[in-house]
């Protein structure tokens, strides 16, 4: 692997505010009628923002040649135990009352992970728990890991969720499940620009709110996610609500706000962060 991941990586998406969907029916002026089928249409991708979020803060806690000794990150601290060259170790980045981190995120609490060796190493495994963590007061909670696929030519890992929830600031809450794999594209030819760096984005996973409804995912072609632009700008997901099934169209290519959601023979504008 020429380089098994970067300082900064493009799994996070750097916004500055919370994910806020708008939706409306298109070519028409009627309210839309699947207010639930959107709202966790909605759920999902707010929940992916805070999780690859996670993924970023982890994996900025290595570095190329292993896992990192540096005391801080940003305005959080780092502890490692033990020290040296055994594994697995225990990493615990606390993040104290409140840290605001480069991309604006406000993230309190701790992320404890254990790794299972030099990440550099393919099949190399990071576990991550939550401890009061939150990111602009939306809790995580669950088990989250990483792994390292091992590639020549890129970055190469698959992130799970098992048991996740994610709770709104008003109390409102999801739960969520996924497998998800992000495979470099391009730029891993050139590993200190990371302006050309593409990735392909495959998997599925469950979101079921408070008041028990279920958003299943699948990716139906890949995602396409590139370091200059904030969201996916490609790709399809088909979704399927209980006994309702619809595909979420992020587009051809250009880094926009907008996709897609059909739903039967109605679609609906999707405004992305």
């Amino acid at each position: 692997m020429k380089t098994p991941f970067k300082r900064t990586l493009i799994i996070a998406v750097s916004v500055l505010t919370i994910f806020q969907a708008c939706t409306k029916e298109k070519k028409t002026e009627d309210a839309p009628d699947n207010k639930s089928e959107i709202g966790l249409t909605t759920a999902k991708a707010t929940s992916d923002v805070f999780f690859d979020d996670v993924s970023q803060e982890v994996i900025q806690a290595n570095t190329e040649s292993g896992l990192t000794i540096r005391e801080t990150q940003a305005c959080a601290t780092i502890t490692i135990s033990p020290q040296g060259t055994t594994f697995p170790k225990t990493v615990t980045i606390d993040f104290g009352t409140g840290c605001t981190g480069t991309n604006g995120f406000v993230r309190k609490g701790k992320l404890i992970y254990t790794i299972s060796k030099k990440f550099i190493n393919p099949g190399a495994q990071i576990a991550v728990s939550f401890d009061g963590y939150s990111v602009n007061d939306y809790k995580l909670e669950g088990t989250y890991t990483i792994k390292n696929n091992g590639s020549f030519t890129g970055l190469n890992i698959t992130t799970t969720l098992v048991d996740g929830k994610i709770t709104y600031p008003d109390g409102t809450w999801y739960t969520r499940s996924s497998v998800v794999t992000w495979v470099q594209a391009k730029g891993a030819d050139t590993p200190l620009d990371f302006s050309n760096d593409e990735f392909n984005i495959t998997g599925s996973g469950t979101v079921k709110s408070s008041t028990g409804n279920e958003l299943t995912a699948a990716s139906e072609t890949p995602l396409l996610r590139k370091f200059t632009c904030y969201n996916t700008v490609s790709g399809k997901l088909n979704l399927a609500f209980n006994n309702i099934t619809g595909v979420l169209d992020y587009g051809a290519g250009e880094c926009d706000k907008a996709a897609i959601l059909t739903i039967g023979n109605k679609e609906y504008d999707v405004t992305l962060p």
